[in-house]
């Protein structure tokens, strides 16, 4: 009965080490990161230093996305991208995950619809679920502060004074459909959302392959890949 016990704490052990989000910064400068929940826990405003990684200490049943700030004194009350406001008026990049509908597994995408700072690419300790990363290097159609891109659906720096996705619906049509600048960052980015719903929901396109589900959940957020994925849907 004890080994029993033993190898069910073993067991235990193995899947909650599994299961986890940690975060690379391979940006020649500090980041800090402004997490979003819809459910669980995990760390908020977490400094990474250039070349530096962490864990984020994420529950098991955590839904949410990590927003990217760069140029941020301590408490984000001034950034250069992304923050104070976190809605778009400075622009971030957004990395989205869900590793509650599914337990044990994982659904995660990379989301432009905020705007874009740094490069991004999310991959799982399984080599055969999806990567997506996404690097802008040039070529903004509305360019931003220190080399940021705002959000595609603002047609200009003040279209997003509101926030990339106002209550009333903005630029992309209905708060769903494409906005002005969509077909720029799903041409750039193919694995990134562009729009809301840029995966096809409501019949909106192109539907593309922006969401994956992967059953492990161990997961690294690498910041400044220097690489784009082109996976079909």
């Amino acid at each position: 009965m004890a080994a029993l016990s033993v190898l069910a704490v073993v067991a235990l052990a193995t899947v909650a080490k599994a299961q986890s989000l940690n975060v690379v910064n391979e940006c020649g400068e500090s980041v800090l990161l402004f997490t979003q929940t819809s459910y669980g826990t995990i760390d908020n405003y977490v400094n990474v230093g250039a070349g530096a990684s962490t864990n984020m200490g994420i529950s098991s049943n955590w839904d949410g996305a990590v927003n990217v700030g760069t140029g941020c004194n301590s408490d984000a009350s001034a950034c250069t991208t992304g923050g104070p406001t976190w809605d778009g008026s400075t622009p971030f990049s957004r990395a989205e995950f869900n590793f509650y509908a599914i337990p044990g597994s994982v659904t995660y995408d990379i989301s432009l619809i905020y705007g874009y700072n740094v490069g991004m690419e999310i991959s799982s300790a399984d080599a055969s679920c999806d990567a997506y990363a996404c690097t802008i290097s040039s070529g903004c159609p509305v360019p931003g502060p220190d080399g940021s891109c705002y959000s595609p659906c603002c047609s200009s720096a003040s279209a997003c004074s509101g926030g990339a996705l106002p209550a009333g619906g903005g630029g992309c049509v209905d708060n769903a459909g494409p906005g002005p600048n969509s077909p720029f960052y799903y041409d750039t980015c193919y694995n990134a959302y562009a729009f809301p719903d840029n995966d096809g929901a409501a019949g909106y396109t192109p539907a593309d392959n922006v969401d994956y589900t992967c059953g492990n959940a161990a997961i690294t957020l690498t910041l400044c890949p220097g690489t784009t994925s082109d996976i079909p849907k």
